[in-house]
């Protein structure tokens, strides 16, 4: 069964929460990319077909409730202070040619 998460909890840990939630969101990414490669979905050859009671994809359907989400873990991991993000700030400077075309206006 879900559990409803405590957004001030998460604003203990930063002022702005849409950063919180970016991050969140990323991490939860990285989290689903690392559960599809744990447990790759199984295929089924032709042969195999009638060996099955169950299509694997049943079997993970099953499951599927039963797992935490990965957003889930991520929003947890946050409270607990235990993801760390940096921003990272591009700064693209500005041609010369607009700096002088800026300056004759």
């Amino acid at each position: 069964m879900s559990e409803t998460l405590d957004f001030k909890k998460l604003t203990e840990q930063s002022e702005d929460l849409f950063e919180l939630i970016v991050a969140a969101s990323k991490r939860a990414r990285q989290i689903n990319a690392l559960q599809i490669a744990k447990n790759p979905l199984p295929t089924i050859e032709e042969d195999q077909e009638e060996v099955f009671d169950e299509t694997p994809d049943e079997l993970e359907i099953e499951n599927y409730d039963k797992r935490e989400k990965p957003i889930t873990i991520a929003l947890e991991e946050i409270m607990a202070g235990n993801l760390e993000y940096r921003h990272t700030n591009i700064e693209v400077e500005p041609e010369e040619e607009e700096i002088e075309s800026d300056i004759e206006e």
